[in-house]
């Protein structure tokens, strides 16, 4: 059963904070403003284009830099990187694992992967981020 006020709510949420009343809200609008179309060109020549190269060195190297982590593993995408997030958690089979239920299906789908069990915690109707509350009463 869908609650009609929560999901129009939600929409309404959504719309306030793009100011976009009625148009189409795109999921994600790439932007490009720098060197990116230079980089790939570079990428593509290299015949590096996949998992490794200079530019994945280069960026796992920053990463250690800006987070000040011994080591740093770039992934090929955010699923892979929640799924190796837990196994270094230490997540183990059947066990719980908190998240929200306003995401993508990856983390439930991550969490899954590395045998964990999805519990879904309501969000905040404000920040539509896990609702503070809501875990404070499911704990």
């Amino acid at each position: 059963i869908i609650n009609t006020k929560m999901f129009n709510d939600t929409i309404g949420f959504i719309r306030e904070t793009f100011k976009e009343p009625e148009a189409f809200i795109p999921l994600h609008a790439p932007y490009f403003g720098g060197n990116e179309k230079k980089y790939l060109l570079d990428t593509i020549d290299s015949t590096f284009v996949s998992s490794v190269g200079a530019y994945v060195n280069r960026f796992e190297e920053m990463m250690q830099e800006i987070t000040g982590a011994k080591y740093a593993i770039a992934t090929t995408n955010g699923t892979t990187a929640l799924h190796l997030a837990l196994i270094v958690a230490g997540v183990k089979r059947d066990e719980e694992v908190i998240t929200q239920p306003l995401t993508f299906v990856a983390t439930a789908n991550a969490i899954t992967h590395a045998q964990g069990i999805p519990v879904f915690v309501d969000v905040d109707n404000d920040t539509m981020g896990l609702a503070p509350k809501a875990l404070e009463d499911f704990l």
